[in-house]
């Protein structure tokens, strides 16, 4: 077992969905619990590769700062604001030189 599958286990384990919003350092701290590792660059670097997999909703602050709620179900086409993202539609130019 990987040290993210270890954290996805403990997360829905323990129902941090249920928790609501939190601060990154709520999710790093309960990290460093869980694989017994306190080097802040690879505990960064896990939340980060589980922030793209969609396991987290990320929700900006009335300050420049984030929260983020876990999500025991990923839906990676769900951005910040919680609806679909898009992809680049294509806009139907057409160039005529008359």
């Amino acid at each position: 077992m990987n040290s993210n599958q270890a954290v996805i286990g403990y997360f829905k384990f323990k129902n941090i969905e249920n928790m609501g919003y939190l601060k990154y350092g709520y999710y790093k701290r309960i990290i460093q619990y869980v694989i017994d590792f306190y080097n802040e660059y690879y505990v960064r670097k896990i939340f980060l590769s589980l922030l793209d997999k969609g396991y987290f909703i990320k929700v900006k602050n009335h300050t420049n700062s984030y929260k983020y709620k876990f999500n025991p179900n990923p839906n990676p086409k769900i951005n910040v604001a919680g609806t679909k993202k898009q992809d680049k539609p294509s806009l139907p130019y057409i160039i005529r030189w008359d």
